[in-house]
């Protein structure tokens, strides 16, 4: 992992453990809250944005099944869950990482971002680094 993404995934990790934090003893702490229509607006945006079948599979199994927080998930991606092939991903990745942390980490902020903001017009998202 190169420096640049080294420094998005460690903001992941400080940002989503302040915001999605692990109670000691609940198992329910670190799962996502998401419902379907949540899932669904995550995979509409990695969809627009040109992610592979491979990720879109595998992030609905993420979110839904074992139900991981969303700055795991979101880290796990960075570090390479989606890399059967990374250089398609990476354009949605760089918009969901940079929503996430814009909003600092707050899911329902998140998920309504991801709603709201025409991503294909405001191009902030370009200054997330990942190799």
């Amino acid at each position: 992992m190169n420096e640049k993404t080294s420094k998005v995934w460690n903001k992941l990790l400080e940002v989503g453990r302040k915001s999605e934090p692990e109670i000691d003893g609940d198992e329910e702490s670190i799962a996502n809250k998401l419902d379907k229509d949540d899932v669904n607006t995550i995979l509409a945006t990695m969809e627009y944005f040109g992610a592979t079948d491979i990720w879109l599979a595998q992030t609905k199994f993420d979110l839904t099944a074992p139900r991981y927080r969303i700055f795991d998930w979101l880290a796990m991606s960075v570090m390479g869950r989606n890399d059967d092939n990374r250089e398609q991903n990476n354009t949605a990745l760089k918009v969901l990482v940079y929503s996430y942390l814009k909003v600092n980490g707050d899911v329902v902020k998140f998920i309504a971002d991801l709603r709201e903001i025409d991503y294909y017009c405001d191009n902030e998202w370009k200054g997330i680094e990942i190799e």
